[in-house]
């Protein structure tokens, strides 16, 4: 995980709540989870503080409140939106923002046979999110573009990989990156829908089963990029289950980018330490695009 450039802590959250949120500052704070670019707490039941740990977190901040809401409206997705917005304090140099609060547990904490429980909903999700976004939406660097665009750096993070993992990874990128690419116009993407930006809700009071959250990589481009994740969330009979949902057949340009995808997805995370719940998840999903491949190369998917 990087390293944060600032120090966060339950005291500091309640100075900020103190000085510019006091309707809230009687409510309980408690600490909830880190991620790579934000720190969240607890406001009382039913909010949540998102706090940048790093200056990349500011910037995500900003790109989140900028264009969630023309998210939300244009295609009619459940989403937290942010109802306030924190400015930068002598103590903290970075805005931040309070969100209601999804309840659940990150997907990330249960196995790949619990995750195929929530397949068709989390496939509608992305099929309701992905509607084609106009000229001055964002994009990205580095989610929704063309493989082409990422082929040197995908192949360097080959290289990098176990010897006897190398030859397959490279079989599988070269056949992604030489599909057809995206025709028409590019579609909202959340720009990296996996396991630990996924929650679900147990509970049988609450209609939603599970929610997407954090879209800090909210951009527009190439819907394969987040069909890749299905790699990194269910097992290989439900992926097929999935790409059939959402209308890709297996084989199809498009199917074979998001092959691409779910290869750099699990080679970002596989890595991560044996304790992290990613890197367990991204070291399965290369077994499963590893074997997916041999399938392919037989005839069969």
């Amino acid at each position: 995980m990087p390293h944060a450039e600032v120090e966060i802590n339950a005291e500091l959250v309640k100075q900020l709540l103190d000085t510019q949120a006091p309707q809230w500052a009687n409510e309980e704070i408690f600490y909830l989870a880190t991620g790579w670019d934000n720190e969240v707490y607890r406001l009382g039941t039913e909010l949540a503080v998102r706090l940048p740990r790093r200056e990349l977190g500011e910037a995500i901040g900003h790109n989140e409140r900028r264009w969630l809401p023309q998210l939300a409206a244009e295609t009619g997705l459940p989403i937290a939106l942010p109802i306030f917005v924190g400015e930068p304090a002598p103590h903290y140099p970075f805005t931040f923002s309070i969100c209601p609060y999804i309840p659940g547990r990150s997907a990330a904490t249960v196995n790949r046979t619990v995750r195929d429980g929530y397949a068709e909903q989390f496939t509608r999700i992305l099929y309701r999110l992905h509607q084609p976004a106009g000229a001055s939406a964002p994009r990205s660097e580095f989610r929704g573009v063309p493989l082409t665009a990422l082929d040197m750096k995908t192949r360097n993070q080959i290289s990098a990989l176990d010897p006897a993992l190398q030859e397959p990874a490279l079989a599988l990128w070269e056949d992604a990156v030489s599909a057809a690419p995206h025709e028409g116009a590019p579609v909202w993407l959340h720009g990296d829908p996996h396991p630990h930006n996924t929650i679900i809700n147990d509970s049988a009071s609450q209609d939603a089963i599970v929610s997407l959250v954090d879209f800090g990589d909210l951009c527009t481009g190439d819907p394969a990029s987040d069909l890749g994740m299905f790699w990194m969330h269910f097992s290989p009979a439900i992926i097929s289950e999935a790409f059939d949902q959402y209308g890709v057949e297996p084989g199809s340009p498009i199917w074979r980018r998001s092959r691409g995808w779910g290869l750099r997805f699990a080679m970002l995370t596989a890595n991560l330490g044996p304790d992290d719940l990613l890197g367990a998840i991204g070291r399965e999903a290369l077994g499963i695009l590893f074997a997916d491949s041999n399938s392919a190369a037989t005839g069969g998917f």
